[in-house]
């Protein structure tokens, strides 16, 4: 009498267990970089959208909106995204997500660290404010600070 074989044995479940285990510890550090490039994406888009509304809200102005260090960058929040009493502002010229902004009312970064803005600013001579990003280490001053100059 003859058995015929239905199903799969320990041994071949196991190898395949192994293999697909291999695939996917291989592929692990490709979707890292790519999500720590795509978070870096994401934080110079909102910088860029951040850079268009301060143009429209100076060209309305004639000037940039002053920083604050001690409002932090939420003073960006209250005169881009309004109301404002004034009869120049003809905003809102940015609105702003729940995830783009801290309990406190700054805008930030991916990291959850808020952004930081500076205006007038000289270090950079290629722009008149600057806004910075401390980057995936939330240190600013290292090599992975995301800006706009």
């Amino acid at each position: 009498m003859f058995f015929s074989k239905k199903g799969f044995t320990l041994i071949e479940i196991l190898i395949v267990i192994i293999i697909i285990s291999i695939v996917v510890s291989a592929s692990i550090p490709a979707f890292r970089k790519a999500r720590a490039k795509s978070l870096n994406v994401k934080t110079q888009s909102l910088i860029s959208s951040i850079e268009a509304a301060l143009s429209m809200y100076e060209s309305d102005f004639g000037d940039y909106p002053p920083s604050d260090e001690k409002k932090g960058n939420k003073i960006l929040v209250e005169l881009l995204q309004g109301p404002v009493s004034s009869d120049f502002w003809k905003g809102p010229y940015m609105r702003f997500k729940k995830e783009d902004l801290d309990t406190k009312g700054n805008i930030v970064d991916p990291w959850f660290t808020p952004l930081i803005y500076q205006y007038p600013q000289n270090q950079h001579e290629n722009t008149p404010y600057v806004i910075i990003s401390a980057g995936p280490d939330r240190k600013l001053g290292t090599g992975d600070d995301i800006g706009n100059w």
